[in-house]
């Protein structure tokens, strides 16, 4: 049985959120379950106190009066610091954490409801309005699997350091998802760590700000996702966009703000705190982009450069046991690449799909037509409809199974289940039809096992798919015959449904017909003869006279009705296909679908108007040589 992704839905969202809400109030509160971290005047403490930035009481010192105000500098206590009760600092830490322990329950559970809270905004929104990739579970799961590490990373730097909390590097995780997915998932990502970092200093208003907007700066001024490298600089800015919303902030709590003396003390400056931090961020994202990629379910980029290389072993083994398979996935990645590029897309990944998709055809390669030798015969004559339809439909199943064991990503495996989606093997359901159906089948049992494509990526390649096949019988190849052709492909996948799922656009649509348009008119261009092809076409000419004279044909009104010459290697091959159809290659023709004038793939002999049928041509027509 074909195993495929699996979307998540509102019952795995819940579930999630559930899990992330209970793995979020451990790490919040965990420390103050340890008795021998609890903090008393006259002892060393543990681990470092922390009291957030707020309202303080000072007492007057002539008036033994008192006022509120709040203190710039926040009080951070390194551990192994020996507790002074002489010390204002000291006792206002012990106080802060003895109001913390023993922990409520109904703290507790308000964190809780906080983080489930939290958790369910995320999924529902990656469920309604992220793109397919982030729908699917094993992505969700790691996604929340990154933040709950993230948060833990956190939470030891603010118990085991004595830096500002301002050098955690949070940023670090929607730089990842920008990188293996959107910006919006980004942003959205931020916003949630920036609730959660916050909350473990009583959601600290300054932290919650600046982790927000770093994480979102690091985002947006990440703009080249192909160099990776770019991670650093995204973050040293989002680090100085940090530093200015920092000092803005604090005027505005405080009335002032002293630049000078903030950076006198490198070690406890807020501003170095907030760039450092930016900037730290940036460098594990780029240190620990691998697995990170791999945590998220994504491929990395060195990944696939490795998977395109053609001494891989499985590729190897396509181009020796399915060779045609092989030649005509070589063609699909160079038209799905150029396509991918043009609408935005992962081109490296459609490259390394259109590589690896077909590699079930190895199991039986002769089952499919373009791995038959010249003159040799289809297995398919001597078979049933629907046992040869099996044959055919097989190669998804198999190729899938190939890949797993051979340790290719998922998200290349995709592609091999996907690039049929649930589309009907044609050819064999008419046979099957025509013959009177003696079994009683229906169109199910002649459906592909796969699944409709559910990124952009995919479906384009399935578009190529049946595109650079029919491109092969396109003559002569003229742009306006290939837009023909791609426009008719594209809304035959639209009429059965294919690409529902896919995130394709409208405009996407119309640019993938433009693009794949040009990319096939200069693939197929035209190149001057040599000099020895014009002497075998003068010799041709001057054989004519040996044969039945062609205007005497003319003069009796009957024309030979002989096909156009199609180039060679562009031909139709003849028998079924995979898809069952008689084109070349594996796909079937796109049904007919009337927009204006009926379509043609191929164009028809070319007729002779009456004006000439009754007179002999002033010339003789030229007639393609035939070798010896």
């Amino acid at each position: 049985m074909l195993r495929t992704r699996i979307r998540a839905g509102t019952v795995a969202g819940v579930v999630i959120s559930l899990v992330l809400a209970a793995a979020l109030s451990a790490v919040q509160s965990f420390e103050l379950f340890i008795d021998g971290w609890t903090p008393a005047l006259g002892e060393t403490t543990a681990v470092t106190l922390r009291v957030p930035y707020g309202p303080r009481i000072v007492r007057n010192q002539y008036s033994g009066g008192s006022n509120i105000s709040y203190e710039h500098t926040r009080i951070i206590i390194p551990a192994g610091t020996l507790l002074s009760e002489q010390n204002q600092d000291h006792r206002a830490a012990v106080a802060y954490e003895s109001n913390r322990r023993p922990p409520r329950s109904t703290r507790i559970i308000a964190y809780g409801v906080i983080d489930f809270t939290l958790g369910m905004l995320l999924t529902a929104y990656l469920r309604r309005f992220g793109q397919n990739r982030v729908r699917l579970l094993r992505t969700q799961i790691g996604l929340f699997a990154a933040m709950l590490v993230m948060s833990l990373v956190v939470k030891l730097m603010l118990l085991f350091t004595g830096l500002p909390e301002f050098w955690v590097p949070v940023a670090a995780l929607p730089l990842w998802v920008s990188l293996a997915f959107d910006r919006r998932t980004a942003f959205l990502v931020s916003l949630v760590l920036a609730f959660v970092a916050s909350s473990f200093l009583r959601f600290d208003l300054l932290l919650l700000t600046v982790v927000l907007v770093r994480g979102m700066a690091a985002s947006l001024l990440f703009l080249d996702r192909k160099h990776p490298r770019q991670m650093v600089p995204a973050g040293a800015m989002a680090g100085l966009f940090a530093c200015g919303l920092f000092t803005a902030i604090s005027v505005v709590f405080e009335g002032t703000f002293d630049v000078v003396s903030d950076l006198s003390q490198p070690g406890r400056s807020m501003l170095v705190a907030n760039f450092g931090g930016g900037l730290m961020a940036g460098a594990l994202a780029l240190l620990l982009r691998d697995a990170a990629e791999r945590l998220l379910g994504a491929v990395s980029r060195d990944k696939l450069l490795d998977l395109t290389d053609l001494e891989q072993p499985l590729l190897q083994k396509m181009a020796r046991e399915a060779p045609g398979s092989w030649e005509h996935s070589r063609a699909m990645a160079n038209l799905a690449e150029a396509a991918a590029s043009a609408v935005g897309a992962d081109a490296l990944l459609v490259r390394a799909g259109a590589y690896y998709h077909d590699l079930g055809k190895t199991v039986q390669p002769k089952y499919f037509v373009e791995n038959l030798s010249p003159g040799e015969e289809s297995p398919h004559e001597e078979l049933e409809p629907e046992v040869s339809a099996d044959a055919i439909m097989a190669h998804v199943v198999s190729g899938a199974k190939i890949l797993r064991e051979g340790g290719i990503p998922e998200p290349v495996v995709e592609f091999a289940y996907t690039h049929h989606g649930t589309q009907v093997v044609e050819y064999f359901w008419h046979k099957c039809l025509n013959a009177g159906n003696p079994k009683g089948l229906t169109e199910e049992h002649f459906r592909y096992p796969g699944m409709k494509p559910q990124t952009k990526e995919t479906a384009i390649l399935m578009l190529v798919d049946s595109i650079e096949a029919a491109s092969r019988t396109i003559d002569p190849p003229e742009r306006e015959k290939f837009e023909e052709m791609i426009q008719r492909i594209i809304f035959t996948k639209l009429r059965n449904g294919q690409l529902d799922e896919s995130g394709l656009s409208v405009a996407d649509l119309r640019t993938l017909v433009t693009r794949m348009s040009d990319t096939l008119v200069n693939m197929f261009h035209h190149r001057i003869r040599y000099p020895w092809q014009d002497q075998r076409r003068i010799s041709a000419q001057q054989a004519l006279p040996s044969s039945p004279s062609l205007a005497s044909i003319a003069v009796r009104g009957t024309l030979p009705s002989a096909p156009p010459s199609v180039p060679e290697g562009r031909g139709p091959p003849s028998g079924p296909s995979e898809s069952g159809s008689t084109p070349p290659r594996d796909r079937e023709p796109p049904p007919s679908i009337i927009i204006g004038p009926p379509l043609s793939l191929v164009p028809s002999p070319p007729s002779v108007p009456p004006s000439q049928e009754s007179a002999a041509p002033s010339t003789a027509p030229s007639i393609p040589h035939k070798k010896s």
